[in-house]
């Protein structure tokens, strides 16, 4: 047994390369109200996965609210594989996207912190589809 971690140490080692158990998805939920505080039933809510240094999307996973306007997304973990080399590592990073017919669609592009449980106000007005890009 002890010749097999030491193959696996040396091959890491020497490949730059190493398996982690990473969060592409935080467990999360956002509440989606109108101008009035009533809650929007139906609202499609897409939580977006990123990933720098390259800035690209990963996934993109919409759920649509219930009666109480409250969508939850579950902790998604994957395993990957990562470099020891400059740029070898994804950082992940979350945004938000609500859409629902008669009001304008909400975007919220997270730089810092994402906050595991957001509430969104939803103004009428003409609903266009969510960004392809969060750049």
């Amino acid at each position: 047994m002890k010749k097999y971690i030491f193959y696996i140490v040396l091959t890491i080692t020497f490949s730059g390369c190493y398996p982690i158990h990473k969060t592409i998805q935080l467990k999360s939920e956002m509440m989606v109200v109108d101008k009035e505080g009533k809650p929007v039933k139906d609202a499609k809510v897409y939580l977006i996965s990123s990933a720098n240094p390259h800035n690209r999307e990963k996934s993109r996973n919409m759920i649509k609210t219930d009666s109480t306007g409250v969508a939850k997304f579950d902790k998604i973990k994957e395993w990957r594989i990562e470099f020891l080399m400059i740029h070898g590592a994804d950082s992940y990073f979350w945004n938000w996207c609500v859409k629902k017919e008669g009001y304008k669609t909400h975007t919220d592009i997270i730089k810092n912190k994402f906050e595991k449980k957001k509430r969104f106000i939803l103004i009428k007005g003409k609903s266009e589809d969510c960004p392809k890009n969060f750049r």
